[in-house]
């Protein structure tokens, strides 16, 4: 395998299949979790690096290989070479900013999917993870700073019977998977209501970088929750000869689940933009009610500041100025016009 680049444009030109990691850090080491399960006995090793050949097992077993985090290029390569995985497929599997999807490829499945966590700045972050089939050997490929597969783990010693088979324990891994978007969906749509009641209860506005990070977190869930819909249908109608009938009715309710997560989030993002709209009107009103304080003082002041213009001309006839009561008469006229103004603009609640 070549250095691992950041950018897929780094890979214009080469051969198709060439197998180049995209977007890994190499910097954390590997684990490999091998789970062998057959009923009554399910035997689980972690190890830092993979043997040259995985022990027998007969077709009754199924192989799990959980591969976190993609330093061990040398155990990875030895898992491409048990399984003689086609060299499409390789690059697939080493290239974590692919797109969603699921792919057949002669005995194989490659299902891509991207997982999504909370980060440290509060924000709604995506990840690769990948998965593959073949017979009754799956695996699945992850960072090892997150685990998509804890609530598996838990049950996986305890499978008996049917729950054993590489299919049930396929469709077991994805619905653990799916199942970890309810967790990030909620504290979501937490967060947009907490948004909602403080923008409803004090009149007041935000600032954008609260809105366009809920913004953010939305447009991230969608573009990862959306494509399960089309990937599931193809797995269930494309190749019949991976997952017989028996699945079925799992696979159904798994797709139920995906439904379900895609209503959540159309609903979160069009709260989002009426929250946007919210916050705008809010604004809005703050800017008006500033104005409208500012043309009532105006109108207040307009007459006052007429009266003193008048006054304040040099002309030697001007009664007023000759009068022992002249100077308190203009004052109190002034303040009576204040008045009136002011009470005229209580009763209109202008003010």
């Amino acid at each position: 395998m070549e250095e691992a680049v950041n950018k897929i444009s780094a890979t214009a030109g080469l051969a198709p299949g060439k197998v180049v990691p995209i977007g890994i850090d190499a910097s954390s080491p590997s684990k490999f979790i091998v789970s062998v399960i057959k009923e009554g006995d399910v035997q689980v090793e972690r190890l830092g690096s993979l043997p040259e050949e995985l022990p027998n097992f007969d077709d009754k077993t199924t192989v799990w290989i959980d591969v976190q985090g993609y330093a061990g290029q040398i155990s990875i390569r030895r898992i491409f070479n048990i399984l003689k995985l086609h060299p499409l497929l390789q690059a697939d599997v080493m290239n974590t900013r692919l797109r969603s999807k699921v792919a057949f490829l002669g005995d194989t499945v490659l299902l891509n999917l991207r997982r999504l966590y909370y980060s440290a700045d509060s924000r709604i972050h995506k990840e690769n993870v990948t998965f593959i089939m073949q017979k009754n050997v799956i695996v699945t490929f992850q960072t090892s700073a997150r685990d998509s597969f804890g609530g598996f783990r838990k049950r996986e010693t305890y499978l008996k019977g049917f729950n054993t088979t590489a299919t049930y324990v396929f469709y077991a891994l994805l619905d653990n998977f799916v199942d970890n978007y309810y967790e990030v969906l909620e504290k979501l749509v937490a967060s947009i209501e907490k948004t909602e009641k403080h923008l409803l209860s004090i009149d007041d506005y935000l600032d954008r970088k609260v809105l366009s990070g809920l913004k953010h977190d939305v447009i991230v869930a969608r573009h990862v929750i959306w494509p399960f819909k089309n990937i599931f249908k193809k797995i269930k109608d494309d190749r019949e000869d991976f997952f017989n009938d028996e699945i079925n009715p799992y696979y159904e309710d798994l797709n139920d689940h995906v439904l379900q997560l895609q209503e959540v989030n159309c609903i979160a993002e069009e709260n989002v933009n009426t929250l946007i709209q919210l916050n705008m009107d809010n604004v809005n009103n703050r800017t008006n009610d500033i104005m409208k304080t500012l043309a009532l003082v105006s109108t207040v002041f307009l007459p006052l500041t007429f009266i003193a213009g008048v006054y304040g001309m040099n002309f030697h006839f001007m009664p007023e100025l000759n009068s022992q009561w002249g100077y308190p008469f203009v004052l109190g006229l002034m303040a009576l016009i204040a008045f009136v103004l002011y009470k005229s603009f209580k009763s209109k609640h202008w003010m």
